[in-house]
């Protein structure tokens, strides 16, 4: 009796119980539907959020650039109450505080600090160090002539065109006469206006740009010999300045180039360098060391000491 009952029960709902299996079916189908239109918007959604990443990752880039490029071309206009500018003359607020500092320092060493500690005025000093440099160079340059190392480096110079760049008021290549002489510096005219520069050895006969190291307004293959006294730290991109330096220099040109060697970096020194940093920049912006030395001399209170290069500029370009 009770499996009569069961099998009459389930005929009379089977027509019911059909119509609530299709319409599950139906909710089930569109359930399913539902999840992969949900997947693939879901993977759309992925999609669209990686190209805004990366639209905004492109973005990043670019203002960084553009923010490097008007700090490494900025250059000060004006004397010890000027500002620094960019290329299109508008203040660049963020370096006029380091180059503020750099010329004040060259005003107190070239109008009171040389006659207070050394009792000596400034292109004596000053234009002693430089010769100990120079003559340094013509060792490591290996030439000679009838007089002392100046001499030969006059000798030598005559036919040559030299660049300088970070040159400070009073450059190194200012001691002897050459076919040209340009000293880079992006404080040149707060030098001028202030007077800084002294009338001394040839420094009349040299001509002072206001410009950085990262965008020298030289043609290429210009110049014979650029040097680099102890100004690459100060530099905001040291790699640029180095490539800028290989493209003036002729192949074969020379570079002769002195840093400290330190770990320390505040505003006025951004890039501090190790022996191993500052090889491996050369080499890697087109140069090859032809003498080097290293010694615990140091200019900078926290440096180790120092590195000193005369390197050859390599046929290629970086």
């Amino acid at each position: 009796m009770r499996e009569f009952l069961k099998k009459t029960v389930y005929r009379a709902l089977r027509p019911a119980m059909k119509d609530v299996v299709d319409r599950l079916d139906q909710v089930q189908a569109v359930t399913l539907s539902t999840c992969d239109h949900l997947a693939r918007h879901q993977h759309e959604l992925a999609g669209l959020r990686s190209s805004v990443q990366g639209f905004q990752d492109r973005v990043e880039r670019l203002l960084a650039r553009m923010e490097r490029r008007l700090v490494s071309g900025a250059v000060w206009r004006g004397g010890l109450r000027g500002s620094a500018v960019d290329e299109l003359g508008q203040p660049v607020p963020e370096m006029t505080e380091k180059y503020r500092s750099e010329l004040g320092f060259w005003e107190s060493l070239v109008r009171r600090d040389a006659m207070a500690t050394w009792a000596m005025p400034f292109e004596e000093v000053y234009g002693g160090w430089q010769k100990t440099r120079m003559t340094e160079f013509v060792e490591f340059l290996g030439i000679e002539g009838s007089g002392d190392a100046l001499d030969a480096l006059a000798a030598w110079a005559v036919t040559r065109r030299a660049l300088e760049i970070g040159s400070g008021p009073l450059p190194s290549i200012s001691l002897v006469r050459w076919e040209q002489a340009v000293a880079l510096d992006p404080l040149a005219e707060g030098f001028i206006t202030e007077g800084l520069v002294p009338r001394a050895f040839e420094t009349s006969r040299v001509v002072f740009l206001a410009a950085t190291g990262e965008s020298i307004p030289i043609p290429s293959d210009a110049m014979d010999l650029v040097v680099l006294e102890n100004c690459l730290d100060h530099i905001e991109d040291p790699s640029r300045v180095l490539r800028e330096c290989a493209r003036v220099l002729r192949p074969g040109g020379l570079a002769w180039i002195l840093v400290d060697l330190m770990d320390y970096r505040d505003h006025l020194h951004p890039n501090p360098f190790s022996q191993a940093s500052i090889k491996d920049l050369l080499s890697g912006t087109g140069f090859e060391t032809i003498r080097d030395r290293t010694s615990d001399h140091k200019s900078h209170p926290n440096a180790y000491g120092e590195y000193r290069v005369l390197a050859r500029r390599t046929s290629g370009r970086p």
